[in-house]
């Protein structure tokens, strides 16, 4: 059995939305450049084709309003200051949240009933849907700790996770 403790911090939220925040930032980049090229072309030109510029409201909105949820999602869990315990076992692991030193939530997770495992940025990410997933931070398993739960990982993987997803 392998345990261990991962704070959910600011650092951890940034790993886990790191796709979604630069896909984001890049609909708002995007969007902001359509926007500022409308207004100084329909300074000099006057054409009822112009309005379709318009359309680079949508990518901008979409990444503004994403772009800002990511950013409060990372301050609540600074705020929040919820450490994860977990327990591996051979075929599920058990998720204990604690928060200010007191239990707040418990989980059984089988490994078969995972969305998908990714690792990034110093962790793993055990995703239980398509947008949510415990997080487990390398740095606070031993080494031979973190070979067994790689393994681990990757055998209840290919074994049991649909690769299409």
């Amino acid at each position: 059995m392998i345990n261990c403790k991962t704070p959910i911090d600011e650092n951890a939220q940034k790993a886990l939305t790191k796709n979604f925040y630069i896909i984001s930032l890049i609909a708002l980049i995007i969007g902001a450049i359509g926007i500022v090229a409308y207004i100084v072309i329909g300074i000099f030109v006057e054409s009822s084709y112009l309005d379709i510029m318009l359309v680079f409201s949508l990518p901008f909105g979409f990444g503004l309003v994403y772009v800002i949820s990511i950013n409060k999602i990372i301050k609540k869990a600074v705020a929040n200051n919820i450490i994860n315990e977990y327990e591996f076992d051979n075929e599920f692991f058990n998720v204990s949240s604690y928060k200010n030193g007191e239990v707040i939530g418990t989980s059984k997770v089988y490994y078969k009933d995972l969305y998908k495992v990714k690792e990034r940025d110093g962790y793993i990410f055990l995703y239980i849907n398509i947008s949510n997933a415990y997080i487990v931070k390398e740095d606070v398993l031993n080494e031979n700790d973190l070979t067994l739960l790689k393994a681990l990982l990757k055998i209840n993987k290919n074994a049991n996770f649909n690769n299409n997803k």
